[in-house]
């Protein structure tokens, strides 16, 4: 889900168009699949259609307003939702967990002080 300052740029016609083309530029296959199916990490039936746009600089209230950054194809990746997953999972700290009862447990963060 888009932060609330990004909402009306993601309802926007400018960012639609360039969604749209990014996508069909990118013939709708995950970029990170297709690299790896390139390296012979994986195989053509392993690769995923790209389902995301991805922001490869995110978005910030800060940058929301310079194109350069929302919508030039450089700053740009299509990606399956695998990879976005991780892509995101990489960058925050998880917060929850299940136990082996399937119970969600929240997940005490460490403060900076803490090692």
């Amino acid at each position: 889900m888009a932060k609330e300052y990004a909402q009306a740029f993601y309802h926007s016609q400018a960012w639609k168009n360039t969604r749209d083309a990014y996508y069909k530029l990118q013939r709708g296959m995950c970029e990170r699949c297709t690299k790896e199916l390139a390296e012979g990490r994986i195989t053509l039936k392993d690769v995923e259609p790209g389902i995301i746009v991805h922001h490869k600089k995110h978005i910030t209230p800060e940058n929301i307003n310079n194109p350069r950054v929302t919508l030039s194809f450089d700053n740009l990746e299509l990606l399956c939702a695998r990879h976005h997953n991780e892509e995101h999972k990489s960058k925050y700290e998880k917060r929850y967990r299940f136990d082996e009862y399937g119970n969600i447990i929240q997940i005490e963060r460490k403060s900076n002080t803490q090692k």
